[in-house]
């Protein structure tokens, strides 16, 4: 398992860090924000289209051939920005990136969710994602820092480089992505027989919610802190706050696990989170809001873990990469969605009725894992 986390951040760890060096150099070009988001968009809408199709190609060849191919893919992007550092140069970044990704990010959480008994499934997406966890904080450090002392170039140079080492393991290491388990009833069922399922279509729009929640956090609980006075430094302390909780809950999750059940776990901490996100908009001192961040990271930070646990274990028999590549499907059209709606409500009337919009969205989410 450790392998896989390892292996999980050296991809990821490019995912995160590129977004980085992609916006600045893009900048740096003179990209109107316009450009810069239609950039920026090519590393979710390339996922969105893919991720199905990711996922059946994990359940059909195996792990193996959908992982060498995107990370094949995630190298090939970095090296595109390392030799050609123009505008049309980062559309073509963006898009063999989010390709790369989805290939590769599907397989990897397949590959934890069959690594071991079925009783350390939890455990697996509880370490998985705090590697994702701790990719997100390497990536954008290490890109700032490659920036400053090197340049552009050497940053996608290095994360070329991080990328290379899962395709070393999988090509001398050829056991280490198991084969695909047949297909339950063996003919290929459309991705829309699924969604027909009611607890699986539950799990796959809990996770596309809870997705959309974390991301509206991030993007609004800055502008609430500019709205109050906050400065920058202390805006940075609350969002890291929200992350470390986050990054704590993920190791405590299996503890808790022992003796409470997924669905009551998750349904009673997206309703403490909703109840946070009710408070946050009514405070406007650092330390009342360090606190209730502190506490809402804990209970936000458990449930993509779980999330990832319910859609394995109710996968049908072969269609378990399937049911990821649709679960992060759900999860970008959530990113796209979700902040076009808050973002137009924000605009007319504030931070605060989306963070309002949030907590009801939590409390539906508490709602469906509780049936």
């Amino acid at each position: 398992m450790r392998l896989i986390v390892v292996l999980c951040m050296a991809i990821h760890v490019g995912y995160i860090g590129s977004k980085v060096v992609v916006s600045l150099l893009a900048i740096e070009l003179g990209a109107s924000p316009a450009t810069i988001g239609l950039i920026a968009a090519l590393y979710g809408v390339v996922p969105l289209v893919l991720g199905v199709h990711s996922g059946r190609l994990a359940d059909t060849t195996g792990m193996r051939l959908p992982m060498l191919a995107g990370a094949g893919l995630v190298v090939a992007a970095m090296l595109t920005g390392f030799l050609f550092q123009n505008i049309a140069s980062l559309f073509l970044v963006a898009t063999l990136m989010g390709a790369g990704f989805v290939y590769y990010n599907v397989s990897i959480q397949n590959l934890a969710g069959s690594h071991g008994p079925p009783a350390h499934r939890t455990r697996n997406f509880s370490v998985l994602t705090v590697g994702y966890s701790a990719s997100a904080f390497i990536g954008p450090l290490y890109a700032g820092f490659a920036i400053d002392y090197s340049g552009y170039a050497t940053a996608f140079l290095g994360f070329a480089i991080f990328a290379a080492l899962p395709i070393a393991v999988l090509v001398f290491h050829r056991r280490f992505a198991p084969a695909p388990a047949a297909a339950e009833g063996g003919a290929r069922r459309s991705t829309l027989d699924l969604l027909r399922d009611p607890p699986l279509r539950r799990v796959v729009i809990v996770s596309g919610l809870m997705v959309a929640a974390w991301e509206l956090y991030l993007f609004y609980m800055p502008l609430h802190g500019r709205s109050i006075g906050l400065s920058a430094s202390a805006i940075g302390i609350v969002l890291g706050t929200f992350s470390i909780a986050a990054f704590i809950a993920r190791f405590a999750l299996p503890v808790i696990l022992r003796n409470l059940s997924g669905p009551r776990v998750l349904s009673t901490a997206m309703l403490i989170a909703a109840a946070g996100f009710l408070l946050l908009p009514l405070l406007a001192q650092l330390w009342p809001l360090v606190t209730i961040s502190f506490l809402t990271g804990l209970v936000m930070g458990v449930g993509q873990p779980l999330a990832m646990t319910m859609a394995f274990e109710r996968s049908p028999a072969g269609r378990t990469g399937e049911v990821t590549g649709l679960r992060l499907t759900a999860n970008n059209v959530s990113r796209i969605v979700v902040p076009l709606v808050s973002g137009a409500l924000g605009a007319a009337f504030g931070a605060a009725p989306v963070f309002w919009l949030n907590a009801f969205n939590l409390a539906a989410v508490s709602w469906l894992a509780r049936r």
